[in-house]
């Protein structure tokens, strides 16, 4: 699956700055998988993350979410290099309520270690994870 598109592809979808200039519909797809329009009350145009650093207002915030291949296994150093030039973050996993082909997403034992090696500021879980293993709470929280 290629989903891979140039910025001028990206910014053609949805509203558009320019009036009268062609814009790209946007779909999104359902809990059940069906496809459907993304459909708001309120739209704005799409824009870069340099635009979104540089544009809002300084006393709210926002988060980002970074996206990897479920099927890719990363290897350590460079996972942790491309989430350090990024931002300190959070390391994402289920908590073992998933089994993802790297291991590292697989436990919370797992993401402490990503963290503690990274810098990261700490770990997002299902919480159906945190349910299965209380025990980590306190390592985490350390």
């Amino acid at each position: 699956r290629d989903s891979e598109v140039c910025l001028a592809e990206f910014l053609s979808y949805g509203p558009q700055r320019e009036e009268g200039k062609e814009r790209k519909g946007l779909l999104r797809k359902t809990d059940d998988g069906k496809i459907v329009k993304w459909d708001v009350e309120t739209n704005d145009s799409l824009c870069t993350l340099e635009e979104a650093f540089q544009k809002v207002e300084l006393s709210l915030g926002f988060n980002i979410e970074l996206k990897f291949d479920d099927n890719v296994v990363y290897r350590q150093r460079h996972l942790v290099h491309v989430l350090q030039l990024i931002l300190q973050v959070f390391f994402l996993t289920n908590g073992g309520t998933e089994i993802y082909n790297d291991t590292r997403r697989n436990s919370l034992e797992q993401a402490i270690n990503v963290c503690l090696e990274g810098g990261f500021q700490g770990i997002v879980s299902e919480i159906k994870g945190v349910f299965k293993n209380p025990g980590a709470v306190p390592k985490i929280k350390d």
